[in-house]
């Protein structure tokens, strides 16, 4: 029984150390990727090198999504004109159900792009282990800032972030 149980501990940190070599880590190169916004335009992370990019995955069913969505809209409101670009990137599988979502919490801010990540290749190269999670990219495409989940006090959090790497 012993012999079993250290094994499976085994497997279990194995799993765990390839998971996390996997994940986006702070302070490395934001991994490149294309996919179409909501309107079928490609948009790709690389031609939004030069401004601080603040990329979020989010679903419908999801309720901190729900908590945090016009936090989002908020924010990219406030940096409209100041180099700060969302990309929100949606892990629906039901293009409906975001569409539905989307109607509810309507993006006007020029800034802020929805994104569509169907084959979930976005999601699995950056490795979130919530859901949602954002990070932010500074101007060189660098990972400064992961946030895990929403909570109350994360708008803050974002804006003094935001104001560093914007400066």
């Amino acid at each position: 029984m012993n012999k079993i149980r250290q094994f499976l501990i085994i497997i279990l940190l194995v799993t765990l150390a390839a998971t996390e070599s996997w994940a986006v880590q702070l302070n490395n190169k934001a991994p490149e990727f294309t996919l179409n916004d909501v309107s079928g335009r490609s948009v790709s992370l690389n031609s939004l090198k030069g401004k601080v990019v603040y990329i979020n995955f989010w679903a419908s069913w999801c309720g901190p999504c729900q908590k945090e969505f016009p936090q989002l809209e908020t924010l990219a409101k406030k940096y409209a004109d100041s180099g700060l670009t969302i990309l929100a990137i949606n892990q629906d599988k039901k293009r409906t159900s975001m569409q539905e979502f989307l109607g509810k919490f309507p993006v006007a801010a020029s800034n802020m792009i929805i994104l569509t990540d169907p084959s979930s290749s976005v999601i699995t190269q950056y490795g979130p282990r919530a859901m949602p999670t954002s990070y932010v990219i500074d101007k060189e495409g660098v990972v400064r800032y992961i946030h895990f989940g929403f909570g109350e006090s994360d708008p803050s959090k974002w804006i003094k972030e935001i104001d560093a790497l914007i400066k």
